[in-house]
């Protein structure tokens, strides 16, 4: 029984030694998964910080890119305004070469007209001088001329000394 008692004992001994061992290897790869979960939160952490960078660079770059879209915005508006007053220049200016053109035309219109009329202005001055001749002035449109000259502003043609009298 001796025997028996002391294999007892050894197998006592030797399971509290495997259960100690289990222990320790339990011990040990709970540590193990605790240092893997370290690691893992730790490489979750370099992530969600590297995430935070990149979402703060974004977010300046999306500031940088607002202040850059409201200066083209800007500079759209500046630059349809500007195109707004051209075309309304351009408007203004056609009016003016329309109305300068529209003078021009009746100008030479009235040239032409003229040109076509000096006949009926030499009969005019014709009838002109006869009728001063008529009432006693034989210069007739010369001597009329003389007194225009000499500064007449009115002139009373039934008078047959108009050409006689002094201006003023």
């Amino acid at each position: 029984m001796y025997t028996a008692h002391t294999k007892i004992t050894n197998l006592e001994a030797e399971v509290a030694s495997l259960k100690e061992k289990y222990e320790e290897a339990k011990t040990d790869r709970e540590r193990a998964e605790i240092l893997s979960k370290d690691r893992d939160l730790a490489g979750k952490d370099a992530e969600i910080a590297e995430l935070k960078r990149s979402l703060f660079e974004a977010q300046e770059k999306n500031e940088s890119l607002e202040i850059d879209l409201a200066t083209e915005k800007v500079k759209v508006d500046t630059a349809e305004e500007a195109r707004k007053a051209a075309e309304e220049t351009r408007k203004i200016s056609i009016s003016a070469l329309n109305v300068a053109h529209t003078n021009y035309v009746e100008a030479q219109s009235i040239v032409a007209n003229s040109i076509l009329n000096a006949t009926e202005l030499d009969q005019a001055v014709a009838a002109l001088t006869d009728a001063a001749r008529a009432v006693g002035h034989r210069g007739g449109y010369l001597e009329c001329t003389r007194h225009v000259e000499n500064g007449a502003e009115r002139t009373l043609w039934h008078s047959p000394l108009f050409c006689d009298r002094p201006s003023g």
